[in-house]
């Protein structure tokens, strides 16, 4: 039996966290599995996610999302961890784990030492010396992994084969979870936005396209905008709905529990983000049969295609985001034409059980 173990840092059960829960479960009787977190769960029965299919909840408190000098702590803690612990395994996620877990389980004697790519860093919208600066940490830190896995493949040019092997596996979804209900004919077209309320998905870009839409009075059909997520842009969002005089327009959601109601209730999903690796909501969005307008961003074009599933727009473009929506509002033809490929393009590419199946034979096949 072997010894497995996945690092996280941010103990929450969000995208990046739900795919090691879905990668540990889906291994069977056949690992010993863990998962590791930074800081503590203030939610009681966060443990319970996991340790329902035998994985067993480990929490190292010195590893921290941001940069401080608390890393040389949490890098040691890490050590000593893997040194005193014998696994077979150990999974490094997100950017923070992928240096220094990844590192310390090397130096430790870990045999195998697997790093996955949610996202990068070192993106655009960073300054350009502090991307520099992660790029350069990034690269040295995949010297001591065994194979680099990042969620699309725009993230493999990054990583140069003469310092570390890569390749791509995307996420997958569990389906089945979902639950597609017949939609009551409406006489309104419902368009939400469904993401973390932070810079990257950008929630702000949406309320201003929900505006100029309206303004520019683009729409020939009754419609309705919902805002679902929450975080650091709440009240930004909220006076921003209240001083363009939105109220009426858009219903916040708050965080949503249930996706099977959320998306059961909207036509359209836009996802306005300014990076993104890959969007597990625009995967679930098209298993609704819902077509979604989105970034031209990362890895967002691998997960909805442009003019068939969905389309795409430049990140930050009020204008063209809401040439878009039009076009799906008012073309019933056509958005019917797109929800039908959504739905068969991510039941075809992105089934939990692929990306379960990948993860398996390369814990299984790489000694």
């Amino acid at each position: 039996m072997k010894k497995i173990i996945h690092i996280q840092v941010v103990p929450q059960l969000s995208g990046v966290q739900q795919v090691s829960l879905d990668i540990l479960k889906g291994l069977g009787p056949d690992f010993d599995k863990y998962i590791l977190f930074g800081g503590r769960s203030e939610d009681d029965s966060f443990n319970k996610n996991f340790e329902e299919y035998g994985i067993k909840v480990i929490y190292v408190e010195s590893l921290a999302r941001n940069i401080s000098l608390k890393d040389i702590k949490a890098f040691w803690d890490l050590y000593v961890f893997f040194k005193i612990n014998d696994f077979d395994i150990v999974h490094t996620n997100s950017t923070k784990p992928g240096i220094l877990a990844r590192v310390a389980a090397k130096l430790a004697g870990i045999k195998q030492v697997y790093h996955t790519v949610h996202g990068i860093a070192f993106h655009q919208h960073e300054p350009r010396l502090k991307r520099f600066f992660y790029y350069s940490l990034e690269i040295i830190s995949s010297l001591f992994g065994d194979l680099n896995i990042t969620v699309n493949k725009y993230y493999l040019k990054y990583y140069p084969r003469l310092f570390c092997k890569s390749q791509a596996v995307y996420n997958g979804v569990d389906f089945s979870k979902l639950t597609v209900q017949k939609r009551n004919s409406s006489d309104c077209i419902n368009i939400g936005f469904f993401a973390r309320l932070d810079q990257q998905k950008d929630p702000l870009t949406f309320i201003h396209i929900v505006n100029h839409l309206l303004e520019n009075k683009m729409l020939h059909h009754k419609v309705h905008f919902y805002l679902a997520g929450d975080g650091e842009l709440r009240e930004q969002c909220l006076d921003l709905i209240k001083r363009l005089n939105l109220n009426k327009t858009i219903t916040y959601v708050g965080w949503v529990s249930n996706k099977s109601d959320f998306f059961n209730g909207i036509d359209i999903l836009c996802q306005p983000s300014l990076w993104e690796a890959f969007g597990l909501n625009l995967a679930e969005a098209g298993y609704f049969s819902i077509p979604c307008v989105a970034s031209n961003v990362e890895g967002i074009p691998e997960v909805v295609l442009h003019d068939k599933t969905g389309i795409l727009c430049p990140a930050q473009n009020v204008k063209l985001f809401s040439e878009a929506i039009a076009k799906l509002v008012n073309d019933a033809e056509y958005r019917a034409l797109l929800s039908a490929q959504a739905a068969k393009n991510v039941k075809v590419n992105f089934q939990q059980s692929t990306m379960v199946k990948h993860y398996k034979e390369l814990y299984l096949n790489n000694e």
